[in-house]
């Protein structure tokens, strides 16, 4: 039947139905080869990771989720397949097949990707140049035999299963009620499609939903979104105090500009002198609460770093603002905004804004930043460009003589190790001998692929802290699964104490602050809630500490901003702005858990779904309570949701207005110069 013409009614009636029914037979086949991928996807995952207690129940419903996802991209089909059908069966047939390949090669290729880093891929793809993309692939592991064989398996299934789905007896009736499902289907699509709301865990969740489903479900209307004009001064402002912080903001046409209120509330912990200090700064790649500190949940893989917080001002409950790295180096040195992808993706297009290394630079600093890999990924180069750092450190000019961490399978490895980082670094310090100075460090040992120099010795570490641990057999099989995620823990904690032993030698160490914390939590370790991913150590060691202290309230990297202008300017009499664009109110240093700061966070580039407003947590639209440890409990409060919901649309409508009109600050406060009284 491939007739052009239906010379009768009973020719037409037969096209019909012989249509349908092959309909029918293909999508019936296309759900039987999602759900041979879904039990794939569910023992592959299994064996690399740990998975909810109740993960079989949740992948079978996830087959009910698949089947309704298949439904409404073969709604969208039919009419195409039976206009093309009309001219030639044979052919709607082969787009049908084809489309059905891709489809579930890139559903298979999305579990891939999940299986490294347990967070499914979404429009976050669309925050990374082709370059930045090609480095993480291959850091991954890209294309290699065990990914290629599973996709010639499907593919030959496929073939297999099209080729036999003819036979597939199916009467009638059968096919009359599967376009009427196929009909409703379409319409409440989205009332059958899970929702994190209906989760405990975002792993709960991320085991049921289709990973196809779920990157489509973020990049189409990302995709097509319009771009949104925004007027200035469309938000709450009016030269008050706004409710959230009690900023009081002073012209509508820069959204952010306010009058500077934060306290020195570090000043009493230190003995400063006349002379200004040095700052050192160690942002740590993947370094998260859950593994690193006193009380941590999975145990504490970083001892030197614990005993150095024993001699700290340390805060247990501190926030990274984003999941990633992007937003790291804007949040701690300019308090800045996220943009549309994280402050630093505008690249040349940063409007001009204050920074604490900027204000250092105008004081006479010295600043260097320190990275084993490509400075250029995340436009971290033009970031530290832009605010006249003297050096930059990467891996295009580390120098001779140091080795590169161990590459993976693919040949690929991401740069130099952070003992070779912290060991080139200190002989350019040496060459360079000015005072005072800032030097940022971005380690980069804790990275997928998780290879460094000794990681047998640093596994063996690992299962010797087990040990010490309370645990099951079966927890400690469970740890076995990420042992070299732990290793490189533990690997970056003896770079740590190989780096303190070193500078303390110095003459510079008796007067230097150092500032440590992570970037954000490691995702490959099963993310425990949805604040958890931004859970991070921040701790601030120096020989000038009159004590040490730990800290029980909340604070973000939002906040390190203004507690250091302050300090500079209470303790070392430095003229500091009196407008400024900080999202942060300073550090808390009350040692009781509370949070008095209301804070955005972003928790991949192109997703801005998180807001922190005091004791309260907003999450995909849901609500939490927080508590101590930064744990959280889900609660049903439409009055609070709605206050937390406003907050979070008024930071985004300012968000918006200072990228429609590209500007931060007038350029009367640009002109400010930093000076020192005496």
């Amino acid at each position: 039947m491939s007739s052009l013409f239906y010379k009768t009614r009973e020719d037409l009636q037969f096209f019909m139905e012989e249509t349908s029914k092959r309909f029918f037979q293909l999508t019936l086949s296309l759900i039987f080869l999602f759900f041979v991928v879904r039990v794939f996807e569910y023992f592959f995952i299994s064996h690399l990771h740990n998975l909810p207690v109740n993960s079989l129940r949740l992948a079978a419903s996830g087959v009910f989720y698949d089947i309704m996802f298949l439904l409404k991209i073969c709604g969208y089909a039919v009419i195409p397949f039976f206009l093309i059908s009309y001219f030639k069966l044979k052919i709607a047939e082969i787009i049908f097949i084809s489309i059905s390949i891709l489809l579930l090669i890139g559903n298979l290729l999305l579990i891939f990707y999940y299986s490294k880093s347990l967070v499914p891929l979404g429009a976050d793809l669309f925050g990374y140049s082709v370059g930045e993309i090609m480095h993480t692939v291959q850091a991954s592991g890209g294309l290699n035999l065990l990914m290629l064989l599973p996709i010639l398996v499907l593919v030959l299934l496929v073939i297999l299963v099209f080729h036999y789905s003819k036979r597939i007896p199916l009467p009638n009736v059968f096919v009359y009620l599967f376009f009427m499902i196929l009909f409703i289907s379409f319409f409440v699509y989205d009332d059958y499609t899970p929702k994190t709301k209906g989760y405990q865990t975002e792993l709960e969740f991320y085991t049921v939903i289709n990973k196809l489903q779920f990157f489509s479900g973020k990049a189409i209307p990302y995709l097509l979104k319009e771009k949104e004009e925004v007027i200035a001064g469309d938000y709450f402002i009016d030269s008050a105090v706004d409710q959230q912080n009690t900023f009081t903001y002073v012209d509508k046409n820069f959204p952010f500009l306010r009058i500077d209120s934060s306290q020195n509330v570090l000043g009493n912990f230190f003995q400063t002198t006349d002379e200004l200090p040095n700052f050192v700064f160690i942002i740590t790649e993947s370094l998260g609460r859950s593994y690193s500190g006193e009380g941590a949940i999975d145990g504490s893989f970083t001892p030197f770093l614990d005993s150095l917080a024993g001699q700290s001002l340390y805060w247990k409950n501190f926030l990274s603002t984003s999941g990633r790295t992007f937003a790291v180096f804007s949040s701690l040195f300019g308090s800045l905004p996220f943009a549309e992808k994280g402050f630093l993706d505008l690249g040349e297009k940063m409007p001009p804004h204050f920074s604490l290394i900027s204000f250092l630079k105008q004081l006479g600093y010295t600043a260097a930043f320190y990275h084993g890999g490509d400075v250029h990924f995340d436009n971290m180069d033009i970031f530290f460009k832009r605010q006249n750092v003297d050096f930059i450190l990467g891996d295009k000019n580390f120098g001779s003589g140091y080795y590169k961490m161990p590459a993976n399978a693919n040949g690929f490895s991401w740069g130099y190790g952070d003992k070779e980082l912290f060991k080139r670094s200190l002989e350019l310090i040496d060459q360079q001998k000015k005072s005072p100075r800032i030097d940022i460090y971005m380690t980069l040992s804790m990275h997928d692929p998780f290879l460094v120099d000794g990681q047998d010795y640093y596994r063996n570490k690992v299962r010797a802290k087990l040990q010490t641990l309370t645990l099951s057999l079966q927890q400690k099989e469970d740890y076995e699964k990420y042992i070299d995620m732990y290793s490189t823990v533990m690997y970056t904690d003896d770079a740590f104490k190989y780096f303190f032993e070193e500078f303390r030698k110095r003459d510079e160490f008796k007067n230097t602050i150092f500032i440590i914390t992570g970037d954000h939590r490691m995702p490959e370790i099963p993310i425990k809630t949805k604040l958890d991913r931004f859970h991070v150590p921040f701790l601030i060691y120096s020989p000038m500490l009159k004590r040490r202290e730990t800290f029980s309230s909340v604070s973000t990297h939002f906040d390190l901003l203004p507690s250091l202008i302050s300090f500079l300017r209470e303790n070392y009499k430095v003229e500091t702005p009196k407008y400024v664009t900080w999202l942060g109110s300073g550090l808390d240093t009350v040692q009781s858990f509370r949070n008095i700061h209301s804070t955005p966070l972003m928790r991949n580039k192109n997703e801005l779904l998180d807001y922190l407003n005091q004791k309260y947590f907003l999450a995909d639209e849901e609500v939490f309570e927080v508590f101590d440890n930064l744990f959280i409990g889900k609660i049903k409060d439409d009055v609070v949701k709605s206050r937390l919901q406003n907050y979070f649309d008024e930071f985004k409508m300012k968000n918006k207005t200072m990228l429609t009109t590209k500007t931060l600050l007038p350029d009367s406060i640009l002109q400010f110069k930093a000076t020192r009284g005496k």
